[in-house]
Order: C-alpha cells, then structure tokens, then sequence
C-alpha cells in the first residue's frame, strides 16, 4: 500500500516544518510494465531492491539505467536480478558498460546468468565491466571474472570464449580494476555522452567502489554498500539528479552492521551535504522492512527532498 506520510520536525531551534514525502511499502508487480522503463530521456530502474535474505522476497541489488528506451549501464547483479533483467524488457546487447561496487554475492550473483543470456543475442562488440580491486579477502575484478569464466580452470570455463581476446565465437567481457585513491573522484569511463567517476566506500574490510554516472545533463549517483564514513560520497554526489542509497540497517545499528552499512541518518546527512535532488533508498533487509516511517524520520533530520523506498522493477524518470 502507498501512503503519504506528513510528519512535523522541530531541531535546531529552526521552525516546525511540515513535510511531505511518498512512502513507498507495496511490493511491484511480478511483471514490468509492456512499455518497459524509460521509453523517453533518462531512467533509473530498480532491478533488485532486496539485500541477501531470501524471506524479503526482492532479487538482491542491481539497476538499469536507460537511456532514450535502450538499457544502457547496469550497476550490480545480486541474486534474482537476471530475472528482473528479462522482465524489464532490456537485453545485454544493448549495455555499454556494467558496474560491480562490490564483490559480495548480493551483488554479484547473477552476472554469469546474464553473461550466458547473451550468448543468444546478437552482440558483438566488447562489454566492459568494471568493480574493485581486491584484497586478502577477495579478488580483485579482473581475477573474479577469470575465475568465473577463463580456461582452464575457470569454475564456468565452458564460457571462456566470452574473456578470450583470439576468439571469434563471441563477443568480449573486459573486465578492468577501479582503483582510485583514498580521497580521489576518478573518471574511469567516457563515450558517446555517458561519463562515469568513481570512488573509494567503506564497507568494512569488503574493497568496495562508489558511481557516479552523467549522461544528457542529468547526474545519478550509487552509494553501493557503505557505512559512509569516508566523505567520498557528499562530493561524489555532489548535485546529483538522483542519488541511489542503501537501507541496509536501522537508525541505532551497532557493531558489524554499522561497520558495513550507513544508518539513515547518515544517509540523510550525505544527501543534504551533497545537495542532491531526490533520494532512492534500495537494499532493504527485513531489520528494516516494516520500520520506513522510523528511518525517514532520521533522514529528515538532515535532508528535506523528495524519499523514495524502492521496490523490484521500478522506474525513475529522471529527465524528460
């Protein structure tokens, strides 16, 4: 069910506010739209809004951002996210680029459905995917994907055509380290328009990446999984049109969740600093499901602008 929450806010010795802001609780639709997402300008579609757990009952994270009708980056490909992919009506030859923040299986477990969905389209040429670099306790991108595909001993060696220069069987997945440096914004792709930086999230001892994309004078920003305390993220948000942020955890989470994930008040403090335009709260888990009156409630103590909770194969239109 919708439902508009009005809530009246007092701090700071500033005047009682009123605001108003569309809390979105339903669970979408099991089919998409026959028209897909973003048919027109540019759209951010939520494939997966859930996070690991199975009982939420959402594929895990990934997003579509389209551009003009045509799917053209993916972020993320969490658990479930391959289906949420068909059902958009998008298809791999039509990305130009794929984006990993991180190599947690929530994020990443569908990417070798996609990749063998591809085989029965007519791609041709390279997809380049990027996400970060490792550590010693997780490869870095360009490691994972040989593990994942590369001959001799890739764990799906079968698809090894798909990381093989020489071959002419397929097309090319290219796969490329982000490695930029603590406190450095760094633009790792440019073409055609479509211009994307990134930078370095704490998420626990977990390598892990930030985006921000900018395509026809529009600026969408992903949080990825983060605990938000490096300051990365106010700048690379910076006046973003839409800023994709994690629900991971409730106001008042300690330890190992708040070690990985930002509470929503940090979340509403990054987004006021930034000054972002309108915020997209996604990854929600069930210690959070149920409680998003309690979790605006933090943010509004920071940010004002327009929150949405984010559900399974939602579009946001983000320029005409």
């Amino acid at each position: 069910m919708n439902f508009r929450l009005t809530e009246s806010i007092a701090a700071g010795g500033l005047p009682l506010l009123a605001l108003a802001c569309t809390v979105t609780c339903a669970v979408q639709a099991a089919e998409a739209p026959a028209s897909g997402c973003g048919g027109h300008g540019v759209a951010v579609q939520v494939l997966g809004s859930g996070g690991p757990e199975l009982q939420d009952k959402r594929a895990s994270s990934s997003y579509l951002i389209w551009r003009s009708g045509v799917p053209r980056v993916l972020v993320d490909s969490g658990g479930g996210s391959a289906l949420r992919f068909g059902q958009s009506g998008a298809t791999m030859s039509d990305l130009d680029v794929i984006l990993l923040t991180h190599l947690h299986v929530d994020h990443t477990a569908d990417l070798s459905a996609l990749v063998k969905s591809s085989f029965f389209e007519d791609r041709r040429r390279t997809l380049p995917l990027y996400g970060p670099e490792g550590n010693q306790f997780f490869p870095a991108t360009t490691q994972f994907v040989r593990l994942l595909f590369a001959a001799p001993d890739g764990a799906y060696r079968y698809l090894g055509d798909f990381v093989n220069p020489s071959s002419r069987g397929s097309y090319l997945l290219e796969p490329h380290d982000v490695s930029p440096a603590a406190t450095e914004i760094r633009q790792i792709y440019d073409t055609k328009g479509l211009r994307i930086s990134a930078a370095r999230v704490i998420h626990g001892s977990v390598p892990a990446i930030a985006y921000r994309i900018e395509v026809d004078g529009v600026t969408i920003a992903f949080s990825g999984d983060t605990n938000g305390d490096n300051g990365n993220l106010e700048r690379l948000a910076k006046q973003a049109d839409l800023f994709v942020a994690h629900n991971a955890v409730p106001e008042g989470a300690t330890g190992v969740e708040r070690a990985l994930h930002m509470p929503p008040s940090v979340i509403g403090r990054i987004s006021h600093t930034a000054g972002v335009k309108r915020v997209v709260l996604s990854h929600r888990m069930l210690r959070t499901l149920g409680h998003e009156p309690e979790s605006l409630a933090a943010i509004r103590t920071a940010y004002t602008g327009p929150v949405t909770f984010a559900d399974d194969l939602q579009c946001f239109q983000v320029s005409p």
